[in-house]
């Protein structure tokens, strides 16, 4: 059974998803965040992830973007100044 959730509410679950499961060292991907979203009965596409992604980066939240092979992205703690 699908859980009703508000749409907007998604971007808080790409956030804690970014801050909670993912390293410089071990970035998410997209794709990723989709699967663990859909697992959890939280209906988006990759589309919905991304720019919710890009809403959060210009919003000054400290989230870097790995490029090559594996790719995805980071929530980086260290320059972290925005939850204390």
């Amino acid at each position: 059974m699908k859980r009703t959730i508000a749409k907007k509410t998604i971007i808080l679950y790409v956030l804690k998803l970014l801050y909670k499961g993912s390293t410089k060292e071990k970035p998410i991907t997209i794709m990723q965040i989709t699967h663990v979203l859909n697992s959890m009965q939280v209906v988006c596409d990759r589309k919905t992830v991304s720019r919710n992604i890009k809403y959060l980066i210009d919003f000054g939240l400290p989230i870097q973007r790995v490029t090559g092979k594996r790719g995805g992205y980071y929530y980086d703690k260290e320059r972290d100044n925005f939850f204390n």
